[in-house]
């Protein structure tokens, strides 16, 4: 099974093999990333999205990265870089294997890059990671500094990678449709699965109609329209498209219930949620997401 089919969704435990990876560094040479995924403890629900197994509950990397989403508020974000140290990711990411998630998503950077290194240090295993680009077209990188970020999560082993929402969405409102389809043209090349991001549903659209196959979308969606514009016909369009869909900001980043939040992206179509999560809300989320998979029709 190549990809998600929401018409006719396959669910089940994870069970994952030790890949290689070839990829090239940024130096330009060559070299093989032997990664070694996780299994998901627990039985959580899992689905394909290219040759990767993986469970449809992703953990998300904003709250480890200090990002916040608590404007008008300005403390927050401090407040986050201040909990999550190295060490307190770590454990919180053990809490998700340990509850069935086996899958890490977050930016490209020197802290995501620390903190995955420390966990492979202390459970001699990797987490998988899908990473999101850091140089950001709508604050000037150059196309050339987004495929040198895209080379640097091939060198740290990402098993995937994708055009992070507000770049891939500024990108398509300039018409610059061809750069998204070079950058996961990139990420394919150097052994990654490739995707784009999402906030507004123009995105999906245009890159639709350009002929685009990412192995994912990645597409905001709650019903407050917080970073999701129009949440109300995404699920519409989210339907015209073949790839997964990994849905995200499906709590409005803290402002909605968890039991509405995911019920709403879940109903619309999601194949996974990717959630940002403190150590104490990982094990409730998932019982919550478990039960909510298994009542919804395949």
């Amino acid at each position: 099974m190549s990809q998600v089919d929401r018409r006719g969704f396959i669910k089940g435990a994870v069970g994952l093999s030790t890949v290689v990876a070839t990829g090239m560094t940024a130096r330009g040479s060559s070299k093989q990333v032997m990664v070694k995924p996780l299994a998901a403890r627990g039985g959580f629900p899992a689905a394909m999205i290219g040759n990767r197994e993986m469970s449809r509950m992703l953990i998300g990397g904003n709250p480890f990265s200090g990002i916040s989403h608590s404007e008008p508020l300005l403390y927050p974000s401090r407040v986050f870089k201040q909990y999550f140290t190295h060490e307190k990711v770590v454990e919180t990411l053990s809490i998700c294997v340990q509850n069935g998630i086996n899958t890490f998503l977050g930016r490209i950077d020197e802290n995501v890059i620390g903190f995955l290194k420390l966990y492979e240090e202390t459970y001699g295993e990797r987490m998988p990671w899908i990473a999101q680009t850091s140089a950001k077209a709508e604050k000037g990188a150059t196309k050339q500094q987004i495929q040198d970020n895209i080379r640097v999560a091939a060198d740290n082993g990402a098993i995937g990678c994708y055009v992070q929402g507000v770049s891939a969405d500024f990108l398509v409102a300039k018409g610059n449709v061809g750069h998204i389809e070079e950058h996961v043209a990139l990420m394919r090349k150097l052994g990654m699965l490739g995707g784009v991001g999402a906030h507004v549903n123009r995105t999906i659209e245009e890159t639709a109609k350009a002929g685009l196959k990412p192995d994912f979308y990645m597409k905001t969606i709650n019903r407050l329209g917080y970073n999701a514009a129009e949440s109300d016909r995404t699920a519409q369009i989210m339907a015209t498209v073949e790839a997964p869909w990994i849905a995200f900001k499906v709590l409005g980043a803290g402002r909605i219930d968890p039991e509405e939040g995911f019920a709403y992206a879940l109903k619309a179509g999601a194949d996974f949620l990717c959630v940002g999560m403190f150590d104490f809300q990982v094990e409730d989320n998932v019982k919550l997401a478990r039960k909510l998979m298994s009542e919804m029709p395949t």
